[in-house]
């Protein structure tokens, strides 16, 4: 993964963020966390990151209202759910929202890499389209 990819991730117990860190790292991802859906708000549109990784449970919040917050910011993001174990409704339920994906641990490095190669080709290609949208 190249450099210069950024992932806000958005959690307010330690797992199953906090083991899935090490992996985007390892990867070459910059991180930075926040425990609510309110902290993640204002830091979208600060930072603009590529990627943002909610948990399923959140203080103020779900992960549902996480995924909606990126529906139309300023600059394309990919969301994908973090959650303890991956269940059937869930996963369905987290595409039909808007997500890219479902995740759960344990985090196998090439499948997180792979995730991660198809979040930025879209992020990448949305976020060119809405350039030369502006440009015209």
């Amino acid at each position: 993964m190249k450099r210069n990819v950024f992932a806000l991730v958005v959690h307010e117990r330690p797992e199953p963020c906090e083991s899935l860190k090490p992996v985007l790292k390892a990867l070459g991802v910059d991180t930075f966390s926040v425990s609510s859906c309110d902290e993640a708000a204002h830091l979208l549109e600060q930072t603009h990151p590529h990627l943002i990784f909610t948990d399923t449970k959140l203080p103020d919040g779900t992960w549902i209202d996480v995924v909606n917050l990126v529906e139309e910011p300023p600059v394309t993001v990919c969301a994908i759910v973090v959650g303890p174990s991956k269940n059937a409704e869930t996963f369905e339920a987290a595409l039909n929202y808007g997500a890219l994906d479902f995740i759960s641990p344990p985090f196998d490095s090439e499948a997180v890499s792979q995730l991660l190669t198809q979040a930025m080709t879209l992020v990448r290609a949305r976020r060119d389209r809405h350039s030369r949208a502006a440009v015209a």
